[in-house]
């Protein structure tokens, strides 16, 4: 059976990853951008490792 996406930590990564600039702004907390890097930069680099690892696990 194929997992959903919506139960992916990956998925709530990105989503996390792609809100926060986007709260930032529509609530205006007034955080720049080295600031959000700060945030959003350990999310895509867990995304992008997780999904590196995945590809591993599945070539066996």
């Amino acid at each position: 059976m194929e997992k959903q996406f919506y139960h992916s930590k990956k998925f709530w990564a990105a989503v996390v990853a792609t809100a926060v600039p986007m709260l930032n702004h529509h609530f205006g907390w007034g955080w720049d951008a080295d600031h959000i890097t700060t945030i959003v930069t350990p999310m895509i680099a867990y995304i992008l490792g997780q999904g590196l690892a995945d590809l591993g696990k599945n070539k066996r």
